[in-house]
């Protein structure tokens, strides 16, 4: 009798060990990713953009060289309302050409592009990019690094060197 309340006592513990997830599963990072891509793509609702990442989130620009360390001033750089991006030829605002997701790094990289669009009455873009999107257990952006081709690079004479910060 006592090695059986032993054995199910050991089943319990190693049944709810198996079902707390510590971890994101690779479908759980595909739906976040693919939720992030869209709300980029759309560009329409930035509260809900927002919302994807965490309060302590940090994102580094690494071309632009800017770095923000909280959601208030993720808020700030992006500023979607600021100043609307015409996307040309019907686009969306960005293309992916290639996702990497790591489950055991908790990771993606995406690689794509930013269509043509005019911005500021200037028309710019495509441009280049690669994107890191690091999630924490909660399923919400943590650390975000962006290789941004900036074209004119009018936009980037005056980028602050991130080579000489720690990174996260």
């Amino acid at each position: 009798m006592f090695t059986r309340i032993v054995f199910l006592i050991l089943l319990l513990q190693l049944t709810s060990c198996v079902s707390t997830p510590t971890e994101l599963n690779h479908s759980r990072l595909t739906k976040l990713t693919e939720d992030y891509i869209k709300a980029y793509q759309a560009r329409s609702d930035f509260q809900y953009f927002l919302s994807l990442y965490a309060e302590s989130v940090v994102l580094e620009d690494m071309m632009y060289g800017h770095k923000v360390q909280n959601k208030r001033q993720l808020a700030s750089f992006f500023n979607w309302d600021k100043e609307p991006i015409k996307v040309l030829d019907s686009n969306k605002t960005i293309s992916i050409e290639q996702t990497i997701i790591s489950v055991e790094e908790q990771t993606v990289v995406l690689r794509g592009q930013f269509n043509p669009f005019v911005y500021g009455g200037e028309s710019l873009g495509p441009w280049r990019f690669t994107t890191v999107l690091r999630f924490n257990r909660q399923g919400l952006i943590i650390y975000q690094q962006d290789w941004i081709n900036y074209f004119p690079r009018s936009f980037v004479t005056n980028a602050s060197n991130l080579n000489m910060q720690k990174v996260r």
